[in-house]
Order: C-alpha cells, then sequence, then structure tokens
C-alpha cells in the first residue's frame, strides 16, 4: 500500500517464490502459457494489462471509504506508485528487473487488518477483471490473495506505530 522502494536493477538476483514476510520480492510464478513465437507480443498484451488494471484500482482506492484514506496517508505520488506496482507485478508475473524492493516493511506500522486486506483483494479483483483477459485476472487475483494471506497475519503482529502489537 506504500512506495517505500528503490528502482534499482537486480543483476541476477534469485528471490524466493513466497510473498512472505522477508521482504523480497516475489520471484515470477507460473502463469498463463505464452507461445514462444509470440512471446514479445504478449509480454506486451501483459504489460498493458497490468497498467490498466493498476489504474482502474487505484480509482477505486481512491473512492474507498475504509482503505482509501489509508492509501492517501501513505501515497503522496500516485502515478510514481502506480509505476512501482507494475514493476512489481511485472516482476511477479513476468520476471522482468524492474523492480527491487522490500515491498513488506513499509506496510508494518500502517494499522492493516484483516479487514483492509479484504477490501484491498476485493477491489484488486474487481479492477483485474473489468480490465484484463479472464486468465491473467485470475493468475493476478491468485497472487494477490496469495499475498494478503501471508502479509495479513504478519501485519497483524503491529501496531500503527510499527511496535509488536499487544495480545
Amino acid at each position: 500500500m506504500q512506495d517505500g522502494t528503490d528502482h534499482a536493477t537486480d543483476h541476477g538476483t534469485d528471490h524466493a517464490t513466497d510473498h512472505g514476510t522477508d521482504g523480497g520480492a516475489p520471484a515470477p510464478a507460473k502463469g498463463p502459457e505464452i507461445d514462444d513465437a509470440d512471446e514479445a507480443a504478449a509480454r506486451a498484451i501483459i504489460e498493458d494489462a497490468l497498467k490498466d488494471a493498476l489504474v482502474r484500482f487505484y480509482e477505486k482506492i481512491k473512492a474507498d471509504d475504509l482503505i482509501g484514506p489509508m492509501f492517501a496517508r501513505a501515497i503522496h505520488d500516485w502515478d510514481g506508485h502506480i509505476r512501482t506496482m507494475r514493476d512489481f507485478w511485472s516482476r511477479a508475473i513476468l520476471g522482468t528487473e524492474r523492480y527491487v524492493g522490500q515491498p513488506f516493511q513499509p506496510h508494518v506500522g500502517m494499522g492493516i487488518r484483516s479487514a483492509h486486506f479484504d477490501r484491498w483483494l476485493a477491489l484488486w479483483k474487481e479492477a483485474a477483471e473489468e480490465t484484463m483477459p479472464a486468465a491473467l485476472a485470475e493468475h493476478v487475483v491468485a497472487m494477490a490473495s496469495n499475498m494478503s494471506h501471508c502479509w495479513g497475519a504478519a501485519l497483524e503482529r503491529f501496531d500503527e506505530q510499527g511496535a509488536p502489537a499487544r495480545s
């Protein structure tokens, strides 16, 4: 939900495939098959679909009463954040090396709870289904669901100042 990333190029770093709390970017997951002969065209279609989905997603976020204010406090450059998230998803889906960062850490201390992740996932699903081919939408929603489950449980352990939450 918050940028907090750098855009340095990752030269051959092998990242784990889970979306856990280690802070690393997710490695590409097996997704919709891409025919080698049309790989460049397919990659371009996916990149464009990601851009469209992210623009639509953040339109929805800004209008949302539950998580919109949380995003507004954390994001001061919406276009820059969308570019960062496009790089993040491009790495996750296509294995590009444009995104390098620690995606988990900036979210600590924001007071994110399961209801926020539920809304985030619902809005991402809507945006993906509205803007992407069905197979790609299904894939990115499944990836986002996995992230929300992993991160949601971990973020529940922190309060809004980033300190360990009391049970």
